[in-house]
């Protein structure tokens, strides 16, 4: 999505993002552009989520960071884009200890560069943490989705499956 500006290019980027995410929760979600050239972290207001579950299920807590170039677009003058240049998404249980973490870190700043999870638990073979579980890209609209059907979060929307599949139709 295209801005006239570098600002109007990240509302536009966001919208989208904020709209998923507010199908599982009421924190506010903030991209900020604070220094020259980037990138820039998208995230929760307080850095995470909880997430209510159905059926008496503990909560949950989720940390999303999307990060995100503001860049020229080439073939237009004066219009800006945003690209996506990472993310992580992190989900916890109750006590703050981790479940799963996606990851996509294609800088550098990680061993591994291609889209991955990370498994925790016990497992008497093999340290699961440690691994880079192959996953493609893990979009927010596709690890909202993963939340609700399979993790039983309680949807904050009557029409979540509607948002979902708009956003995941642009993608």
């Amino acid at each position: 999505m295209a801005g006239r500006t570098p600002q109007e290019a990240v509302d536009a980027f966001l919208a989208p993002l904020k709209e998923t995410l507010g199908c599982i929760t009421d924190e506010g979600f903030l991209g900020r552009m604070r220094r020259a050239g980037g990138p820039y972290p998208a995230k929760f207001q307080d850095g995470f989520a909880i997430l209510d579950r159905a059926r008496g299920l503990r909560p949950m807590r989720l940390s999303v960071t999307q990060s995100y170039l503001v860049v020229p677009m080439a073939d237009e003058a004066d219009l800006w884009r945003v690209d996506t240049v990472g993310w992580i998404y992190t989900l916890a249980d109750s006590r703050d200890e981790i479940v799963a973490a996606f990851h996509w870190h294609p800088d550098g700043s990680g061993r591994v560069t291609r889209p991955h999870i990370h498994v925790h638990g016990q497992h008497d073979t093999v340290d699961l943490h440690k691994l880079h579980f192959p996953t493609g890209s893990v979009t927010p609209d596709t690890l909202v989705r993963f939340l609700i059907e399979d993790l039983d979060v309680v949807p904050r929307r009557p029409d979540w499956e509607r948002v979902l599949e708009r956003h995941e139709a642009t993608r």
